[in-house]
């Protein structure tokens, strides 16, 4: 796959919605994201997040957004993050990944480290690919409630 220019991302074309008050705290997001990307069931290797603050019952998630902008694509200095043409998805290239964290730094969307975060069995930075080659995110297919959703993004 070629690895396109910082100054021409093309825009995003899904991205995964999350509505807390459908998420049941069930983690099978996290599950089976893991699962696909890294044949195994653990939460601290998915590209998804959900944050639960049991104190004030409340539910956020994190993952990559998809955003048009990209800060993260321009940030990598090994040009190692592409766009897949087919599905629009910001992508890492795990073969070309270096470690160095520029992408996390430039995310506007980190907050605290889960929309990209690092990987150290394979040492390299991670973030939600929407599943690119499969038929759609696995995490919006298992989500017993529905609280995700793939849907398509509006262009002005």
């Amino acid at each position: 796959m070629k690895h396109p220019s910082a100054t021409l991302v093309p825009p995003a074309k899904r991205r995964i919605e999350f509505d807390p008050t459908l998420c049941s705290w069930c983690g099978c997001c996290e599950l089976i994201c893991s699962l696909v990307h890294e044949d195994e069931c653990r939460p601290s290797l998915a590209r998804i997040h959900i944050i639960i603050d049991q104190f004030e019952a409340k539910v956020s998630a994190s993952f990559c957004q998809q955003c048009d902008e990209a800060p993260c694509i321009s940030a990598c200095p090994v040009e190692a993050i592409f766009v897949d043409e087919r599905t629009g998805a910001r992508v890492i290239d795990e073969g070309l990944c270096v470690g160095c964290g520029a992408c996390a730094k430039a995310c506007p969307f980190n907050r605290e480290g889960e929309a990209i975060t690092f990987n150290p069995k394979k040492n390299v930075y991670i973030k939600c690919d929407l599943c690119s080659g499969l038929s759609g995110p696995r995490c919006v297919a298992v989500c017993p409630q529905g609280a995700l959703k793939y849907v398509e993004v509006k262009t002005l």
